[in-house]
């Protein structure tokens, strides 16, 4: 008998009838517990067993879970890989076995003591194309999928039991269950099963009665069990359609895995609930109208980047056309090809998309390298395209309203949920876009209240909660890009920049660059805006990029594929003389910011302050510029731009008021508008009339200051006080 090595059964099927597929499914079974032992054991990569090996190092440290990638299977058996995809519990439960087996084996540990081993969790991954969840079909219930998610509402852990143990009231027979991991009833036995044996057959005990068995919970092994909600990816949504969105469960170590706001591609089961059904009519109807549900096996959250990954013969033409010293014009005119001008909002646009260098110092503060953009304006000055057209340009991109926005729908929120009787998180707009850009239009009709909750995620990128016993923190790693309009619907130039911006100081520092879009009224811009605006529902291409059309320029595909690019190489950091200069130049920019908008002797300070913050808005700027470039060191020359553009905004911005309508509004000069303010309306009375002549003349006698008196009259035209009459010659009070 020696010949017998006990590895290998070898038979013949004397089934010689019509093919019994329970019976080779059983066959087959047996089969692959064995292959699945031997991939455990015998697969290797670079000459390294690399599961067996995994087993054994998470299990020094108290990790009993090993994580397989489905495609190693693949490559390894075919069948054994047919038998995961199709039945991915039944799989899963064997490689667990086996994986223990391995384990014991390595270890050499009796079998006897084989309940004295922990229940390893077998975890499943696959590096093949994701599916969108909208791709979701029948057909793939009960199979093994893998989608592309971000996670928008966790709860709290819960625990399931996978083996009950029940005992009869009567004869105190002990049954144990195995129910496994997935949720749903526990379905007891209506009689009792006592093994009274009648040929090999087990016999109903007569005794005991109906509903016999109880629950013993000390005797029963649970699990952790987390439940979750996760939706398509906001980028993949198409116009008017609503996001597809799955509960999803999560059990023993892959709990705590997700948060709220975190994208991830799972791997798990396609699932429909199970309903507790007693009768025959109930679980015919059980299955008519059920919610799917997908049991996750697998999660990959360092995954996403690789998905798109640029070939190498597009590397080397981004690097070519980045030593060439056009791309920073090619990437501003790649920005929104068709809106007309706005050359230095583009510019501050690529930027945002291109981020600064996030710096982590060594006592564990954070400093933020994403940038973020306000446009203040007149209407129908392309604000809300220019949003639109980013939206489009990010990877990851959240587009919002400000008058549809509330603090919870920006940051995050806690929901009671009826059915568990459980608190859950779910994540805002802000947590959405992390990792990318939150546009948010029409920013000035949010409440006060709203945007006071963005103070954190904007400075600090985190967002706290403390709410109904749940204290956590979220990330928000997002640019911010808003839109908004003046308080009086249009920019006024007669008033200052504190009268039309309904923000408040502590919101407009957090802006790297704020923009004031005016529309310019001559004839020249004009006309060319027309033939612009015509050109295009003429025949989609506008006078602009008639002139740009023999520049190169890339299409909005390429532009995203060397935004990624750019981000994945390089990491620029300022050298000695780069910093040295913005030293220097923020230095003069806050001495001007002191002396604008009011007299040095009275120590004013403007609406827009200049403060360390906009320091950081330069240093950010110009490590955006040198990412374009692609260069790893920021040099004079890409600090001098991103000055210019810092100038061209928020200085700009910072200078409205300090002259306007032809005054240097000094506190002196301030102080005497608002007493010829005062003269004037106790001089003309509600609905009384006065000719504009008369009123300067009696003005001139008391204030001798016509450009003042000028402008008064002009501010209270504009505030509805007064109204022109007779080709502005006669003035009615109508307030």
């Amino acid at each position: 008998m020696a010949f017998f090595n006990g590895d290998q059964v070898y038979y013949t099927d004397q089934n010689l009838g019509a093919i019994d597929e329970n019976h080779d499914m059983e066959y087959s079974r047996s089969n692959l517990s064995r292959n699945a032992l031997k991939f455990i054991n015998e697969f290797r990569f670079n000459d390294k067993y690399i599961y067996r090996d995994a087993v054994q190092i998470n299990a020094t440290q108290d990790q009993f879970f090993v994580e397989i990638e489905i495609d190693d299977i693949q490559n390894y058996d075919a069948s054994l890989y047919d038998y995961t995809l199709n039945r991915p519990f039944d799989a899963q439960e064997t490689f667990q076995k086996a994986v223990k087996e391995s384990y014991c084996s390595d270890k050499m540990i009796n079998e006897d003591d084989f309940d004295q081993v922990p229940e390893f969790q077998v975890q499943f991954v696959s590096q093949q194309n994701p599916l969108k969840l909208a791709q979701l079909n029948p057909t793939n219930i009960n199979k093994l999928v893998t989608v592309s998610c971000i996670v928008i509402s966790s709860k709290s852990l819960r625990v399931k039991a996978y083996q009950v143990y029940t005992e009869c009231r009567e004869c105190n027979h002990v049954r144990i269950m195995d129910v496994g991991y997935t949720p749903g009833p526990i379905g007891l036995p209506r009689i009792c099963l006592a093994q009274q044996t009648n040929r090999g057959q087990p016999v109903v005990s007569k005794q005991c009665p109906a509903d016999p068995y109880v629950i013993i919970p000390e005797k029963c092994r649970f699990v952790d069990l987390q439940m979750l909600r996760i939706q398509e990816l906001p980028e993949s949504i198409e116009t008017g359609e609503i996001p597809r969105n799955y509960t999803v469960y999560s059990d023993r170590y892959l709990v705590n895995g997700l948060t709220a706001g975190q994208r991830a591609i799972l791997t798990g089961a396609y699932c429909i609930p199970i309903k507790n059904a007693a009768t025959a009519k109930s679980n015919a109807s059980s299955t008519e109208l059920s919610i799917p549900y997908i049991h996750i096996m697998g999660i990959q959250t360092k995954r996403l980047h690789k998905l798109q990954n640029i070939r190498d013969h597009e590397q080397q033409t981004f690097k070519e056309m980045a030593s060439s010293g056009e791309i920073y014009k090619i990437i501003k005119q790649s920005i929104a090809p068709q809106i007309y001008g706005h050359d230095d909002i583009k510019l501050a646009l690529a930027c945002l998309l291109f981020g600064g260098s996030t710096k982590y110092l060594p006592d564990g503060m954070k400093l933020r390298g994403d940038i973020n953009v306000l446009l203040i304006g007149d209407p129908s000055t392309a604000k809300s395209q220019l949003l639109k057209f980013i939206e489009r340009a990010c990877d990851i991109s959240v587009y919002t309203s400000g008058k549809g926005s509330s603090a919870a729908g920006l940051t995050a929120s806690i929901t009671f949920q009826n059915g568990t009787q459980s608190f859950a998180l779910e994540a805002g707009a802000l947590v959405l876009a992390s990792g990318g850009v939150c546009c948010i239009d029409e920013f000035d009709k949010m409440r006060a209240e709203d945007r006071v909750a963005m103070h954190e995620a904007m400075e600090q990128q985190t967002i706290s909660i403390a709410k109904a016993g749940i204290t956590t923190r979220l990330n928000a790693k997002c640019s911010i890009l808003a839109a908004a309009n003046p308080i009086f619907g249009r920019y006024q130039d007669n008033k200052s920049i504190q009268d039309q911006i309904e923000l408040q100081t502590t919101i407009l520092s957090r802006f790297d660059a704020i923009f004031i879009v005016k529309d310019i009224r001559t004839e020249e811009s004009d006309a060319r805006m027309a033939k612009h605006i015509i050109g295009l529902h003429a025949d989609q291409q506008g006078e602009e990029m008639e002139i740009e059309s023999n520049d190169k320029m890339l299409d909005l595909e390429r532009l995203k594929k060397y935004v990624r690019f750019a981000k994945q190489t390089v990491s620029p950091r300022l050298n000695e003389e780069a910093a040295q200069l913005i030293t220097n130049m923020y230095v003069q920019d806050r001495e001007k910011s002191r002396l604008q908008g009011h007299h040095k002797q009275h120590g004013g300070k403007s609406h827009i302050p200049i403060t360390v913050r906009q320091l950081e808005a330069i240093i950010r700027l110009s490590e955006s510029i040198a990412k374009i470039y692609l260069c790893e060191h920021v040099t004079e020359a890409h600090v001098k731009e991103a000055h210019r553009l810092f100038q061209n905004s928020t200085m700009a911005a910072v200078s409205q008021g300090a002259k306007e309508f032809g005054l240097d509004l000094t506190q002196d000069m301030r102080a005497m508008i608002d007493t010829i303010q005062e003269s004037i309306l106790r001089r003309i009375h509600i609905g009384s009339k006065l000719p504009y002549a008369k009123l300067m003349e009696e003005l001139m006698v008391r204030f001798n200051n016509a450009r003042a008196i000028e402008y008064t009259i002009n501010k209270l035209v504009q505030q509805e006080v007064l109204q022109q009459m007779d080709f502005k010659n006669l003035l009615i009070r109508k307030k």
